[in-house]
């Protein structure tokens, strides 16, 4: 089955699940409502378990736990605010890409649990470790599903950024749907200025270490990502130079669309979400030519909503997502140097003084490492002796998958 003939064939009959209310008297109501049924996983944020909702008919849920460790009452206060406020503006989100977010719950000791749909599936990374990089035509359809959702984000009358798109966040479910998960869980005890410096090496760009993100922000995320399904290598930090390699793989015209939106300067970018979609519709075909663009893909791209900043685009070539000056292109995005300062977005000295510097040595170091695998390691060897077998599509391989 293709993703986007089943994304676009008939739809399916939508399950209308009765809205959450949250009349809940004391903790132990609460904890009477859900029953744990085991953990998934624990990190630096929490536990993550699956659990059931008796209140609407035992089914099945995530449950995280999350970890705030204020310092004084006053923090507790605020932690406990910008929490609330976060769970509302996720509970508003409505959109098959997005898990729906549906409960939550503040102890009195200061426990926060947020209740969210499950998702079957696996997520992106953990298919590329184990079998290997997608390929160009199934890394389009995928860019095309997280186009979609982005879209839907950043043109709110509020827009919504992202901030941290990267494979493990996108699950793909047996249907072919990708959902982004693990919505804003990083900022919901964080105070704005520092919420905004929450940054993974690699696939965040330049501006989010500095607090100044945008909605082409989440473009440079998903270029980086796209280059990390398409190829199986993971993208470079900032600071680290590109390896001088091709993958003769990858379609030309993708190539040239990740290498766009992974530029250092977010005006070099695509204009937005709907550009990209528009692009990737494009090179899908241009693969398959007997597939005809939606309809609802051709509206001009001058009708998409700006990402919204302060000023008008300075870049005359912005809408038309082109460079001024293409004979300066590297032969091919993996190539690039690293940026030069004048590529980075200017900040003044107070917001430089907002970075920590062991933040950004601790993504540059974790970059460095996840960048270059130790040919030594099992894995890596059976991986990159799987990628000189002959090759398997994209559904033989996710069957397997599944089937596991």
């Amino acid at each position: 089955m293709n993703l986007l003939l089943y994304r676009y064939r008939e739809a399916r009959p939508c399950v209308q699940v009765p809205e959450l209310k949250l009349v809940i008297q004391s903790s132990a109501d609460w904890f009477q409502r859900y029953r744990f049924c085991q953990p998934l996983g624990q990190g630096g944020m929490g536990v993550i378990y699956l659990a059931e909702d008796k209140a609407q008919g035992n089914i099945q849920c995530v449950v995280k736990q999350l970890i705030s460790k204020p310092s004084n009452p006053d923090e507790q206060f605020e932690a406990e605010r910008l929490f609330k406020r976060e769970v509302e503006i996720l509970r508003q989100l409505d959109h098959s890409g997005i898990v729906r977010f549906s409960d939550f719950h503040v102890t009195d000791d200061g426990k926060y649990f947020l209740v969210m749909d499950y998702v079957p599936g696996k997520n992106l990374d953990s298919i590329v470790q184990n079998y290997g990089p997608f390929g160009s035509e199934a890394t389009v359809e995928i860019g095309i599903q997280c186009c979609e959702v982005l879209e839907y984000l950043h043109e709110r009358d509020q827009p919504i950024i992202y901030r941290d798109l990267k494979p493990s966040n996108l699950m793909l479910t047996p249907e072919g749907q990708i959902v982004f998960i693990d919505f804003g869980i990083a900022r919901m005890f964080m105070p704005k200025q520092a919420a905004t410096r929450v940054v993974t090496a690699g696939y965040s760009p330049p501006e989010q270490y500095f607090g100044r993100p945008e909605t082409r922000s989440d473009l440079y995320a998903l270029g980086a990502t796209l280059g990390h399904l398409c190829t199986g290598v993971r993208p470079k930090p900032l600071t680290v130079s590109a390896p001088g390699i091709t993958h003769p793989e990858v379609v030309p015209e993708l190539d040239d669309l990740i290498r766009r939106m992974t530029a250092h300067n977010p005006e070099d970018r695509p204009f937005s979400a709907r550009e990209v979609r528009y692009e990737l519709y494009k090179i899908y075909h241009s693969i398959h030519p007997d597939f005809e663009i939606p309809e609802e893909a051709l509206v001009p791209l001058q009708a998409a909503v700006a990402p919204k900043k302060e000023g008008p685009p300075t870049n005359p070539n912005l809408r038309s997502g082109l460079h001024s000056d293409s004979s300066k292109r590297p032969a091919n995005w993996l190539e690039r140097e690293q940026p030069k300062e004048d590529d980075i977005q200017k900040v003044t000295r107070k917001d430089a003084e907002r970075v920590n510097p062991a933040d950004v040595q601790h993504a540059r170091r974790t970059s460095e490492r996840l960048a270059r695998p130790d040919a030594r390691d099992s894995n890596y060897r059976r991986r990159n002796s799987q990628s000189q077998q002959a090759p398997q599509t994209f559904w033989d391989k996710l069957r397997q998958f599944f089937n596991k």
